[in-house]
């Protein structure tokens, strides 16, 4: 097969399996209509066959080439993700370049947390069914409910600790594909990589906010578009706080606020490989290394994502210079009703999991019986049943959404999103008033080796009539993780300001609130019309 890979007109590829795929390239829209899927020169799909370079598809499916280096077989393990990793990327943590961020003791953890969660992709049900959920658009109510299972899945491998997730980006992807035409010509450059990252197990994540007021227009300014031509646009500027970009294959770049009449390059939507030349991620401190049991496992990192002059392909651009696609990119395309949902469904299961570890931390102390615990205790299994229901509203009430797909009901999802800001730092307070001392004072995983001087100590010390001293201390050291810990004070910080400010997104949800349900209320009762005093 020979690819008319950045043939500028009209080209054309043959499979060997017989059929020609004609490659268009429009110089008045400046994207590529693609009948079938190119990506880096390779023809994607096609009806069987060989490939020129001799290798056998699978199910009509070429190899797909990884926006890591190199290429994997379809589909990809967590193996080949885990290698793929060493490209070259440039990853700065505490003033230093890591290398391999699949072996570097600051985010070998989390990488093997990733490769998991794509093995798990592979099988048939439960956690196995993620993958192929989270990249669908649903036409009935029982498929939107099935998307949420998927969502609960993948949350309990991590008790809701991965706030980026691959399916998290997975709903945004498919919520662009399923409006594509929002993104005028540039829609089938949406629908080709929403199939390819389907396809391909991608690990994505954004980065959409925009650095501090006042930056002038060098590298630490508000990222924009500096020229434009045949083969792309390329990009200046900075974007943050992009949660789990060392570990992603792509990062996903799209205004995160409503732009003004002057910012025009700033209005850019695109898709670019982490290792992209020019691309630098400067993270924050790791809180793996030295951290407790869920930091080693579960710290997705932050990074601020600098991009020095990096060059985007016109495949890979979804808006370029459109401030009106640009600000109606949310409501076009419905990408909250999908997002939120994800969010909404972590959200419920963390506050689970915190439920859970204050639960066995009362009884392994003895103080699962006192009327305090249990007060504390049922407030936060209350924290948790709200946000569980909230989901089971919006996914009941789901409805078919503008662009023809079936989508939850956004107001309970909002709703989840608002309290979840403030009920999540409560929930902690819960958890560091049960675990008490026992979060300070904890044993290690040394104290427990054989060698240890402390060992027959604590081994009295913390043992109770239900829970052995190394079991006691582990869970101790987890609820130190959630409650104590920088880890702990990271994942309460997030989930404060995940939608944003928690004053100003309530305001937002007022809105939410009043569009829905406002007529409705304002004709009950004795504020019906009529309805006046007897």
């Amino acid at each position: 097969m020979r690819a008319a890979g950045r043939a500028k007109g009209i080209g054309s590829s043959r499979c060997l399996a017989g059929g020609t795929v004609t490659l268009r390239y429009s110089r008045e829209h400046r994207c590529r209509v693609l009948p079938r899927a190119f990506h880096r020169g390779r023809l994607l799909a096609c009806h069987g066959g060989i490939s020129a370079a001799g290798e056998s598809t699978r199910n009509g499916v070429f190899p797909i080439v990884s926006s890591t280096a190199g290429a994997f077989p379809f589909p990809r393990t967590g193996r080949q993700y885990l290698s793929g990793l060493d490209d070259g990327r440039r990853v700065v943590v505490e003033g230093r370049s890591v290398r391999d961020v699949a072996t570097d003791e600051a985010t070998a953890g989390m990488a093997r947390e990733l490769a998991g969660l794509l093995d798990d992709a592979g099988g048939a049900g439960g956690a196995g069914d993620w993958l192929s959920r989270a990249y669908s658009l649903a036409a009935t109510a029982e498929e939107v409910a099935a998307r949420g299972r998927a969502f609960e899945a993948v949350a309990r491998r991590s008790g809701g600790l991965l706030g980026r997730s691959p399916d998290f980006l997975a709903t945004i992807v498919t919520a662009w594909a399923g409006a594509a035409d929002h993104f005028g010509p540039y829609a089938g450059n949406v629908r080709a990589y929403w199939a390819e990252s389907r396809d391909a197990r991608r690990v994505l994540t954004h980065a959409i906010s925009d650095p501090p007021a006042g930056r002038d227009d060098g590298l630490a300014g508000i990222l924009r578009i500096v020229r434009e031509d045949a083969d792309g646009i390329v990009v200046r500027g900075t974007k943050m706080l992009a949660t789990l970009a060392p570990f992603a294959d792509e990062l996903l770049i799209y205004p995160y606020r409503p732009l003004g009449e002057d910012e025009q390059a700033r209005a850019v939507c695109f898709a670019v490989p982490v290792a992209a030349p020019g691309l630098t991620l400067y993270c924050r401190p790791s809180l793996a290394g030295g951290g407790g049991p869920l930091a080693r496992r579960y710290d997705e990192m932050d990074a601020l994502c600098v991009f020095d002059d990096v060059r985007v392909p016109w495949p890979r651009v979804f808006i370029a210079g459109d401030l009106e696609t640009a600000n109606g990119l949310r409501a076009g395309t419905e990408m909250t009703a999908y997002a939120w949902h994800q969010s909404s469904v972590r959200a419920f299961v963390k506050a689970e999991f915190l439920w859970a570890v204050a639960d066995r931390c009362a009884r392994a102390s003895g103080r699962h019986g006192t009327p305090p615990a249990r007060s504390a205790l049922g407030e936060l299994a209350g924290i948790a049943e709200t946000l569980r229901s909230l989901v089971t509203a919006a996914e009941a009430g789901s409805r078919k959404g503008a662009n023809g797909h079936r989508i939850c009901d956004l107001t309970p999802l909002a709703c989840a999103a608002m309290l979840n800001s403030r009920l999540y730092p409560r929930a902690v307070e819960i958890v560091q008033t049960i675990g008490s001392s026992g979060l300070v004072m904890h044993p290690s995983p040394g104290d427990d080796a054989p060698s240890s001087e402390a060992r027959e100590f604590y081994a009295e010390y913390f043992s109770r009539e239900t829970v052995g001293a190394a079991e006691h201390g582990r869970l101790l050291r987890i609820a130190a993780d959630l409650a104590l810990d920088r880890f702990g004070a990271r994942q309460a910080l997030y989930e404060r300001v995940f939608v944003g400010p928690p004053d100003v997104f309530a305001g937002k949800f007022l809105d939410i609130y009043g569009a829905a349900r406002g007529p409705d209320s304002a004709a009950s009762g004795p504020l019906a019309a009529g309805g006046g005093e007897p």
